[in-house]
């Protein structure tokens, strides 16, 4: 994806959709239960704390790009920038500070005093050294793993084509006047390229990364308040990590974690509610039942006393793509009669047991710029979408109409039930609708070639901001990309455009949000479902943020004492 701040949205400003889920008559049944992870006099059940992931593939942030990988690099390294979600802003984490200049196509870092575990400075050459590992097909790490999943995080960067397609020896859009400077020249202008600079790919990496490609992978050295205790590998039961005392910023309070790894979400609760781990994931048969057991956060980010389970929106949303080149989704008042005719709040409870909550706009709630009720298509009205539908295609004798869509989806566990369950909303005013599951490559061949009528997908972001979102999917630009709803408006375009070059912040969120409006005016994706996460946290926590992507702040934590 491509990418790219105030108006902040609450990140429970949807949770009266789920207040059913966990409530209150069962609160008062529970309300006698603790958290796991502590006894009975509050003593902690282990001296580390203890965090249930599932196997990483890899801890390099050159590889890296599952769950569980991150959770691990998120403490162990430290990129420029990082979103605070408890205030809504960017915020310089490995940088002092950043600029951007007025023609957006210049960004410079003013780096922090920070050592790598090792002792090695942090420099912006460390900085330079890690984007062109990622980038240079000739690099160490290119030569052990191949293409990097995240060189395209660098496509905007002066000289990465080159770089990426062995034309170059190095980055020169990237310059390091000082050790204490890091100069971003990019082709276009790109104001929010300082998002971009949070993901943990683009953390830096001493020398030992591309001197001993094997030994790093297996420790990894960071430059982050965690650090690598002893190494890891396929043998493996767990990573461990200690804290980085001589860690320039705020020193972590948790002096050690463990990582174990679980087989799936239930045996690492499972190992929840014995007190082995102090932090798991809950799986949907158990959230009404953690939600009153351990109190649900009401921020859907903080855990804490009487708040041990955060549960909130993911930064993604799951919807339908309409082929908008063919009949008949080359029709808007067919593509909003369809959105409109789907019960999604129902539909969250029946197929996903609220581990979804029902969507409202493409851009998930999370984002800073997302407006509630911001798609009013996406209201369930069906008797709004047979009137729009009898203007189109009126009822037959046999109470359906004459037309017909189906559905295309990448056949996986929970799929099938979802898609039926849509395929009847749809029939019930009057669309035929068929549904069919395919492999995974012959989906994307199909979407790709235009063979479809509607597609459910997911957009994942990896930046809280309206622009990551909009711009992939519906910016011309994008059309044999991510934009296969082949959807085309000039001036949503020319917005998104526009707000890409402007520096001031309230005026780009602006421009991105007049851009949304019309296209959800034109409704060419229908947006169905927010995919939520639940993390439940033990007794011995006394504040952790749990971030939209599943990233713990342990160095943040503050744990209860003893």
């Amino acid at each position: 994806m491509d990418r790219r701040n105030p108006n902040f949205a609450p990140l429970v400003s949807r949770r009266a959709l789920v207040g059913g889920a966990l409530g209150a008559g069962v609160l008062a049944a529970l309300s006698g239960c603790s958290a796991p992870g502590s006894s009975a006099d509050g003593s902690a059940a282990d001296e580390s704390f203890g965090v249930a992931i599932l196997r990483p593939k890899s801890i390099d942030p050159f590889l890296a790009s599952d769950e569980a990988g991150l959770q691990i690099v998120r403490q162990v390294f430290e990129p420029l920038t990082g979103f605070d979600y408890e205030t809504g802003e960017l915020v310089g984490r490995a940088a002092q500070r950043f600029e951007v200049s007025d023609d957006a196509l210049t960004i410079t870092f003013y780096l922090r005093d920070r050592m790598f575990h090792s002792g090695e400075p942090v420099t912006a050459a460390s900085f330079k050294r890690a984007w062109e590992r990622l980038l240079n097909p000739s690099s160490a790490a290119s030569a052990a793993y191949g293409v990097s999943p995240h060189a395209y995080l660098l496509a905007l960067v002066a000289g990465a084509a080159e770089l990426r397609a062995g034309e170059a020896d190095g980055l020169n859009g990237v310059s390091c006047p000082d050790d204490r400077t890091l100069v971003v020249t990019l082709t276009e202008p790109y104001a929010d390229f300082p998002y971009v600079a949070a993901h943990l790919a683009l953390s830096p990496v001493p020398e030992a990364a591309e001197a001993d490609v094997a030994a790093f992978g297996s420790a990894p050295v960071g430059n982050g308040p965690f650090m690598l205790d002893g190494s890891w590998g396929k043998n493996s039961a767990a990573i461990k990590l200690k804290r980085y005392d001589d860690y320039a910023g705020t020193v972590p309070a948790i002096e050690r974690v463990r990582f174990p790894f679980e087989s799936d979400t239930a045996s690492g609760f499972q190992d929840f509610l014995t007190g082995a781990v102090d932090v798991a994931s809950c799986p949907v048969d158990e959230l009404e039942g953690a939600g009153a057991r351990y109190g649900r956060a009401v921020d859907g980010l903080v855990a804490g006393p009487g708040e041990h389970l955060v549960y909130a929106a993911d930064l993604a949303t799951s919807y339908l793509v309409c082929n908008t080149a063919v009949a008949p989704c080359n029709n808007a008042d067919f593509r909003r009669a369809l959105s409109l005719a789907f019960d999604r709040t129902g539909f969250c409870g029946r197929i996903y047991r609220e581990m979804h909550l029902a969507a409202d706009s493409i851009v998930p709630p999370v984002v800073p710029g997302y407006r509630e009720g911001a798609w009013v298509y996406t209201a369930h009205d069906p008797a709004r979408a047979e009137e729009l539908l009898d203007g189109l295609y009126p009822l037959l004798d046999s109470d359906e109409r004459a037309v017909a869509v189906s559905i295309i989806y990448a056949a996986r566990g929970g799929s099938e039930s979802a898609m039926e369950e849509l395929a009847e909303q749809l029939k019930a005013v009057g669309v035929p609708c068929e549904v069919e599951g395919l492999e995974y490559d012959v989906f994307y061949d199909r979407l790709a070639a235009g063979d479809f009528t509607l597609a459910r997908l997911d957009v994942q972001t990896e930046e809280p901001t309206l622009e990551s979102i909009l711009f992939p999917l519906f910016h011309t630009r994008s059309l044999g990309g991510a934009n296969v709803s082949g959807y085309t408006n000039e001036e949503a375009s020319a917005l998104m455009t526009e707000a890409r070059a402007t520096k001031d912040a309230g005026h780009r969120m602006a421009l991105l949000q007049q851009a949304e409006d019309l296209i959800a005016e034109d409704m060419p994706v229908i947006p169905l479902t927010y995919p939520a996460h639940a993390v439940a946290t033990s007794n011995r926590v006394e504040a952790l943020v749990v971030e939209p992507t599943g990233a713990l702040d342990l160095a943040g934590a503050v744990l209860a004492e003893e």
